[in-house]
């Protein structure tokens, strides 16, 4: 037999962002500015689930009004509080402010079973924020197979998938040595796209312009974003704001 008929194809590290319908955790990051990080979901034979987040905002209020959203959604049957910074001593808080809790909610909504049960493994916690999910993914398949899998997704759970990489997990680095937990949505948001358009590269193989009309924005609004994420993540601002 040819030894390339049983060779394993690659792990390949994947980062996108979905929408899919009926999704509490995208219902409430739409209605409310905080984002949601999901610790994996525990599904039960009743049809519920069990999820731990991390409820994160720009500041208390704002957190404390996503919790009441979440807690009156009517796919969530509760939410209980947890210890805050229970997450691992050293990681970063994303956001000003967060509250850690588990969730019980409906398991029907989620779509966390039709990536797993076609071979998909989280690399990262799920998060959620203005609408979208960002999920980072590890998957032991070729290029043009992960493709035909996110496809299936995309037409079994009327799912909107954008892929923003898929690279050899050999040679991927999931963990960001800088703490973009701590920078605001909208910072992230443009730090991360000046990032992935090469506005950092020497020469550059972007301009300012080009990841501001991406995202809808002037050039100066642009400029702001980035001064303000750079001044948190190089810590020259006393101001976290």
């Amino acid at each position: 037999m040819d030894r390339t008929d049983t060779a394993p194809a690659s792990a390949q590290f994947l980062s996108l962002t979905l929408w899919h319908p009926g999704c509490w955790v995208i219902d409430v990051s739409e209605r409310v500015s905080v984002g949601l990080l999901g610790y994996g979901i525990y599904p039960r034979d009743d049809g519920r689930a069990t999820t731990r987040h991390t409820l994160y905002g720009d500041d208390r209020a704002t957190v404390e009004e996503g919790l009441a959203q979440i807690r009156e959604h009517p796919d969530v049957y509760g939410a209980s509080p947890m210890v805050d910074g229970y997450r691992r001593p050293g990681a970063p808080t994303p956001g000003n402010a967060s509250r850690e809790h588990l969730v019980e909610h409906d398991a029907t909504t989620q779509i966390s079973d039709a990536f797993t049960s076609r071979g998909f493994t989280y690399a990262a916690p799920c998060d959620t924020y203005g609408g979208r999910e960002r999920w980072e993914l590890f998957v032991t398949a070729g290029r043009d197979d992960v493709q035909r899998r996110l496809d299936e997704i995309r037409t079994t759970e009327e799912a909107e998938i954008d892929v923003e990489s898929i690279t050899p997990a050999a040679r991927a680095n999931p963990t960001d040595p800088l703490p973009i937990d701590r920078l605001s949505h909208r910072q992230r948001e443009v730090f991360q796209l000046s990032r992935r358009r090469g506005y950092y590269r020497r020469p550059k193989a972007a301009t300012a312009s080009e990841p501001a009309a991406e995202l809808g924005i002037t050039t100066s609004t642009f400029h702001e974003h980035l001064h303000r994420a750079e001044e948190k993540l190089l810590d020259l601002s006393v101001d976290a704001s």
